[in-house]
This record gives C-alpha cells, structure tokens and sequence, in this order.
C-alpha cells in the first residue's frame, strides 16, 4: 500500500519532500509546537486512520461505497494537509480501490482547549446524526489519540475522522471591484474565487437558514448554535446553476432560551426567538473572510425568511412541528406591526453583546431597516 504526504493547494497537490516533513508543527497559525514536526503530524494521522490493522477505516469505507472489501484491496492513501486552524488541523484522506476512491476527513487537536471543543462536537455530530439522518453536516465516523515523543516529551493528538464535502467551497461577502457593490464571493480554489449571481446569493442564504431549522427542536428549542459566516461554517458547491449547501459544523446543541427566562417557555415564543435571531445572525460576516464585519443586503432577510418556513412545512409534515400549526405561526407573525417586531429584537440584544461586541454595534445601527425589510418578507407569505 503505497501512502503519500501531501499539501493541498489552490493549483493541485504539492508533494512533501524530507525538508518539508522536519519543520515545526503548528500549535496555531502563530505559534509553533515545542517539539512535533509536520512529519509526526502525518504519520500520527497515517497510525490513526490504519490503527487495528485498518478495521475502523474498512468498516467506513464499506459503510461508503457498499463494497466488501479488505485493507488488501486499497491500493494508495493520499493525506493532504487542508488547513491550520486556532482550535484544529484539518487533513483530508483518499483512499483508492480499484479505479475509485473514497474522500474523509481527520480534524485533530493538540491544544487542551482545541481537544475539549473537538471531543464536545465529535458527540453533538453523533447525536444530530442519529437523531435526524439529515445529510448536511458531516457524517462522525471514530474518533481517538495518538500519542508522540521526543525523549522525555510526549503529546497527545486527538483526531476525529468523518466525512469529506468534496468541490465545497467557503464563501464570504465582498466589494467587486468595478462596481463598489457587495457581492458573494465563493473560494473555489481550484478554478478560482468567483461572485456568486444574485440568484445563487439568495439560495445561499435560503439554504443555509433552512439547514438550521431542519434541525431546530421545537419540544425543548435546541438548536445549533452559535455559528458564524465568518468562521466558514456553512460551504456551498455549484453544479451546472444549482446551489447545494452544507454545515461544517455543530459547537453545540442546546436551547438559548435560558438567556431569558428560567421559567416554563411557551414553545411558539421560543420558536419566534429562533427566528429573529436567524435573521440577525444570517446578515453577519467579515469582509472576505477576515476583514471588519459587515451587514448582508436585504436580500438576505427575504432568503432567511423562505428557508425557515420551508424547513418548518418539512418539520410538520414529518410530525415535529409541535407548537400547533405552521399556518397559525404565520399568521401569528404577520399580525405583528413593526415597532412589536422591533420590540422582540430588543429582547435579543444583550445577548449580542455579550457574544460579540463588534458584532453588536453592526446590529444596533441596522436594527431599524432590518425590522422594516423583515415586515415586508413576513407579509409576503
């Protein structure tokens, strides 16, 4: 079996020679590890993913492709490194049989509070999946450590190996250049960066408030959250003009309604919350990616609106749409006037400060136009 290290780059695969494989391994984008190297890196994923003789990785891939098949029949693993993150290391792992090969994931953590994150979300992606068997986040598969030393040093690697989104892309809001405008720019880095036409914009945005309420829990008002255009956390991928999007992630899984009240919630107020918090959090990301933050355009308040109430009609007819009925929270919102909508966000904005000061202020100077565009979209069902 023949196995290759591998950088992953914007042009195709750079391979990694001996020099590259002795430069220190990074703790962070910052900072450097004491000791690893990019060489106990690899070989630490290489030792996980073939750990049991290769039983764990068999048993997914057999899970993926249908196929009985042995450690034998591969016949190569490509490990690439993806990218380098505060918290995890992300690496994707082909595997070839035959003329096919089958693409995941291996996110580890070096860091004690990277490992703790990484651990708490490997059980949430367990939990979502088994629970709703919903294909957009990506599917946990096993999860352990693999330990390196250094003469009396050692270190712990913690690693979760899970599915690959394969041609998804990251995507951002910025400025195009020739006319000034905002747009949304998807990272392809293979054919390169390209803005997104304003009716893929809208499905973008549609889809990815859709995704969050397909998993809102509408008997104890869980949901995923917090998330965060900024941090990449919802990918998109384009085939011949149609959108698909997916999750990356899931930090936690619980309600936020204990922000509020600590007493018995009545489930449609708890679902109206969901809602226009949606709405707020949906506007919200860094120019391209890492610049200040930045409000989306209207448009993006109609898109939230439309994924929200096609995801609860999904909800209803699977028979977990427990409030009463999906008609009857419509009607419910469109009798509220501005100044009661603008009321309930009121209620939202401690909450935001105490997240994300920056955040905040973005928040607080759009509130008025946003509560008047989020009328006009409610009326419109």
């Amino acid at each position: 079996m023949l196995i290759e290290y591998l950088f992953s780059g914007p042009k195709g695969d750079i391979p990694i020679g001996p020099d590259e494989l002795a430069i220190p391994f990074k703790i962070s984008p910052s900072e450097n590890h004491p000791f690893l190297t990019l060489k106990d890196y690899f070989e630490a994923i290489k030792e996980f993913i073939l750990e049991d003789h290769g039983k764990p990785l068999i048993a997914v891939i057999r899970e993926r492709s249908n196929k009985d098949i042995s450690q034998d029949t591969i016949q190569k693993i490509l490990i690439r490194s993806e990218k380098h993150g505060d918290l995890y290391h992300l690496a994707s792992v082909e595997i070839f049989i035959g003329t096919k090969s089958v693409k995941l994931s291996v996110s580890t953590a070096v860091s004690e509070k990277g490992k703790g994150y990484l651990h708490h979300e490997f059980d949430i992606l367990k939990f979502l999946d088994r629970t709703f068997n919903l294909p957009y986040l990506p599917k946990p598969y096993f999860a352990g450590a693999i330990e390196r030393h250094a003469g009396p040093s050692k270190e712990s690697l913690s690693m979760v190996l899970a599915d690959w989104f394969e041609d998804y892309h990251e995507w951002h809001l910025s400025i195009e250049k020739e006319s000034g405008k905002q747009r949304v720019c998807i990272w392809d880095l293979k054919n390169g960066h390209g803005f997104a036409s304003e009716e893929e914009s809208h499905e973008i945005f549609k889809k990815a408030a859709r995704i969050l309420t397909l998993y809102y829990d509408t008997q104890n008002f869980s949901q995923i959250y917090p998330w965060h255009h900024a941090a990449g956390d919802f990918i998109v991928k384009r085939t011949n003009g149609i959108i698909d999007v997916k999750l990356t992630t899931a930090r936690r899984y619980e309600s936020f309604m204990g922000f509020f009240s600590d007493e018995n919630v009545d489930p449609v107020i708890a679902l109206i919350y969901f809602f226009l918090n949606l709405t707020i959090k949906m506007r919200l990301d860094r120019l391209d990616g890492l610049g200040d933050t930045v409000w989306a355009g209207g448009f993006s308040v109609e898109a939230a609106t439309k994924g929200f109430f096609e995801a609860l009609r999904i909800i209803e007819t699977e028979g977990r749409y427990y409030p009463g009925k999906v008609d009857d929270l419509i009607s419910l919102l469109k009798s509220f006037s501005p100044e009661e909508i603008e009321k309930l966000l009121h209620s939202l904005l401690e909450m935001y400060r105490k997240d994300d000061p920056g955040d905040f202020s973005i928040i607080q100077s759009n509130l008025k136009g946003h509560v008047n565009q989020l009328y006009r979209a409610i009326q419109g069902f």
